[in-house]
């Protein structure tokens, strides 16, 4: 890929490090979609988003146009897997059963990673760079196949939710838009400041480096105040906090997820 398109090694990381950026950065809005429109129709338009750009993407002629494919299969990603916990949770009622099914999606996404790295090495080594975004394509196109003849669709699942339960249902969910605009450009501007510096020659001295990160900062810190006394619906309200377990949760999520991208990046050299 390197060769073939010229990357140069200021961008060498990007392909990589920009999809995980947007899709991070995108979960929360998505989430809050799916919670607004179901997640059916949410999951199945992620998986067709990433699919046609999956494909546009193998056929790259230059590094900027895949950055850019990378930027928009992202989207996708972010759509499907806030959608995919939305089915879950509303498919399967409290109990063990529901337990083991959240269990097993939490465990394949370290062996998926792990393995998409297994492909992307075989593809590289006997196939083209391209058949590594073409089999991810492929494995979309099946997923979708699959989700449109076993998932029930999000009518059914409410009807069963209300079989299930006397209580009166909540209140429909509202997008943040605040919330929205202050936390998804404030992770962008961060994270690409710090992953810039690191090929600039000037590191965190850049001029452009410290205003991105600047300003990156601001927005987040925008978006706490927004999210706690502003919104009215908030993407990521403070309460969540407040259940037993989940700051420390949080620290070893952070921790273990951050793991994938150091991996990633001394795996390049």
């Amino acid at each position: 890929m390197t060769v073939s398109l010229s990357i140069p090694p200021s961008a060498q990381t990007w392909p990589a490090s920009v999809f995980s950026l947007v899709a991070g950065a995108f979960l929360l809005p998505f989430g809050r979609l799916s919670e607004m429109y179901g997640g059916y129709a949410i999951f199945n338009a992620g998986l067709v988003w990433f699919l046609v750009w999956s494909l546009v993407g193998g056929f790259s002629t230059s590094y900027q146009m895949l950055i850019i494919c990378r930027c928009l299969q992202a989207l996708g990603t972010a759509a499907f897997l806030p959608a995919s916990i939305t089915l879950l949770g509303g498919i399967y009622r409290p109990g063990p059963r529901k337990n083991i099914v959240f269990g097993l999606y939490s465990a394949f996404a370290p062996l998926g990673f792990f393995l998409g790295i297994f492909v992307g090495g075989l593809a590289g080594e006997f196939l083209s760079w391209r058949w590594y975004v073409w089999i991810g394509s492929g494995a979309a196109a099946l997923i979708l196949v699959l989700s449109l003849l076993t998932i029930p669709r999000q009518r059914r699942i409410a009807e069963t939710m209300a079989c299930r339960e006397a209580a009166a249902p909540p209140p429909p969910a509202r997008m943040d838009w605040l919330g929205t605009l202050t936390i998804v450009p404030g992770l962008i501007l961060v994270v690409y400041a710090l992953t810039d510096a690191t090929n600039t020659p000037r590191s965190f001295a850049t001029p452009y480096i410290i205003a991105t990160f600047v300003l990156g900062v601001v927005l987040l810190a925008l978006a706490v105040y927004v999210e706690g006394w502003v919104a009215a619906c908030p993407l990521l309200p403070f309460e969540l906090f407040a259940t037993p377990y989940m700051k420390p949760m949080t620290v070893a999520l952070f921790l273990s997820y951050g793991t994938f991208g150091i991996y990633l990046f001394y795996a390049s050299f």
